[in-house]
């Protein structure tokens, strides 16, 4: 996939250091025009990925990382400060004609003082990922690169003449991207309008106008679609990867995925080998 001047551009700022710079876009904006890999999206590093291994870990990071999505889109002001893991990470909102349309965030840095003790704590014996994370980049370093990704995506974003359906589109694949994010997670369609900024029900049919698929069905196919990756890439137990996708109940996971492929998980895995 070609991806655009905007990951350039996050590419070079990461050059030559451990930051991880990502950013989130909401609503109508973003996708082709400013499209990232998916890890470009997210909380990344070395650090992060050992200590998201765990389900409690993973929901530890989700739920902080929803709070920092929630702080960004209330206060509409940057801030810095330390996740549950104790790693240091900037955010910084880019506000346009009041509307928060997408969140910068800087991270994968350490900060001796305040979080060491804490992701060594979360490490036990792996100390020697330390090293992967950048140290000494304070805010006011995380506010510059912030406020130039700000203005770079502010020239983007303006220099783009969309029309009503590019609009639209932007929306439904910005929700896809939100959806595949956090698919082991429940995610319903009230708090995807919240959001975005959208109406739940009209959020509900445009959804399905576009898609040609309900918004529910949608997050089942995709938690299907990321089951049969995990059987195939790993020796979890059934249950396991049901709840690792998202299904609180495996007899319901088991029987939407024989209704779905014709063949049971454990049949399908077993296919595989």
């Amino acid at each position: 996939m070609e991806y655009s001047s905007l990951y350039d551009m996050i590419s070079l700022l990461q050059y030559g250091t451990r930051l991880h710079i990502g950013v989130l876009f909401l609503g109508e904006h973003g996708n082709d025009m400013l499209r990232m890999p998916h890890r470009q999206q997210i909380h990344a590093g070395a650090v992060c990925e050992e200590l998201k291994k765990s389900d409690g870990g993973f929901r530890r990071c989700f739920r902080c990382r929803n709070m920092a999505i929630n702080k960004a889109i209330t206060t509409k002001e940057a801030f810095g400060g330390y996740c549950i893991n104790g790693v240091y990470e900037y955010t910084h909102p880019v506000v346009i004609d009041g509307e928060v349309v997408c969140i910068i965030y800087i991270g994968n840095i350490l900060e001796n003082e305040c979080g060491y003790g804490k992701i060594r704590e979360r490490l036990v014996d792996k100390e020697h990922l330390l090293s992967t994370m950048e140290k000494d980049y304070d805010y006011n370093k995380c506010e510059a690169a912030g406020k130039l990704i700000e203005s770079y995506i502010r020239m983007l974003l303006q220099s783009n003449n969309e029309n009503k359906s590019d609009k639209l589109n932007n929306v439904i694949e910005n929700i896809k991207s939100y959806v595949d994010m956090n698919l082991e997670f429940d995610t319903n369609i009230s708090h995807i309008a919240q959001m975005f900024h959208y109406n739940a029900k009209y959020l509900g049919r445009l959804f399905k106008k576009e898609t040609k698929m309900t918004f529910a069905d949608y997050v089942s196919l995709q938690r299907l679609e990321r089951a049969k990756q995990l059987l195939k890439g790993n020796k979890s137990s059934v249950l396991t990867v049901s709840e690792k996708v998202g299904f609180n109940n495996v007899t319901y996971f088991n029987r939407l995925f024989k209704r779905t492929y014709g063949m049971t998980p454990s049949e399908y895995r077993t296919l595989g080998k």
